[in-house]
């Protein structure tokens, strides 16, 4: 397994890390590449180094010290971080045009932060000195990083707000749910969400048993709150989903 804690001259050299090709200018999503001039696009390019890795493998580990910031091109890659006794709490999943490893480039302070690829996916990796060098050079890419910042904390704080603040499991999941469909994709049927973890991950995000969680999908499958067809989960009306979770 890839591990960018080996340093990153081993991650690159790795033998699972494949350099993209000419075809990989995939920035149509996040918040960092908005507005940045071609220019400033083929320089970030010369800086960062391409690799595709398999599900899996980890990224970043919550206690490194951070020496790169990854850009998430194409794929999914989860989000956790872990008590002192060992006990894990699901943050999130991160797609394209997210950013791994940000808050602790910036602050130079491991966040407890431990990412790994669930699926194939396709990162940029940018040495933590050239990536600050560039937000210097560039002020759109640094007022994008603040965008990028503050929605990272709205996240946070809307997961402390299901886990903290909502009193049923069932609730909690449905919230979930919700806050994964402002990523998903709009169909004649309903938000789609691809669904990526373990009915015990999904009880880790919300602070629940995986007997608890599959109780809880039955229930949505059977009140037609919910369609899921192997890893893609349907929402057929957001409204009625928000109803249930008691926000509507």
């Amino acid at each position: 397994m890839m591990n960018p804690s080996l340093g990153a001259t081993s991650l690159f050299q790795a033998s699972l890390a494949i350099k993209w090709g000419e075809n990989r200018r995939p920035y149509g999503a996040g918040e960092f590449f908005k507005g940045l001039s071609a220019q400033a696009i083929d320089e970030f390019e010369s800086l960062a180094v391409y690799f595709c890795c398999p599900a899996a493998t980890v990224l970043i580990k919550g206690d490194q010290d951070p020496f790169s910031v990854m850009f998430v091109l194409d794929g999914a890659v989860g989000l956790r971080m872990a008590s002192y006794a060992g006990k894990r709490f699901i943050l999130g999943i991160a797609g394209p045009g997210e950013i791994l490893g940000l808050t602790s480039a910036i602050s130079g302070i491991p966040a407890g932060i431990e990412a790994e690829a669930r699926c194939l996916c396709s990162i940029a990796l940018l040495k933590r000195e050239d990536f600050l060098d560039f937000l210097l050079r560039y002020p759109i890419a640094s007022r994008n990083v603040m965008r990028e910042l503050s929605q990272q904390h709205a996240q946070a704080c809307e997961r402390l707000r299901i886990v903290g603040l909502t009193s049923s499991a069932p609730a909690k999941l449905a919230q979930l749910l919700l806050e994964w469909c402002t990523r998903g994709r709009q169909t004649r049927t309903g938000t789609q969400i691809r669904f990526l973890l373990t009915h015990e991950e999904v009880g880790e995000c919300i602070g629940s048993s995986r007997e608890t969680v599959t109780r809880a999908l039955n229930d949505f499958r059977h009140r037609n709150l919910v369609e899921l067809n192997g890893s893609i989960l349907t929402v057929p009306s957001r409204s009625a989903l928000e109803i249930y979770a008691g926000i509507g």
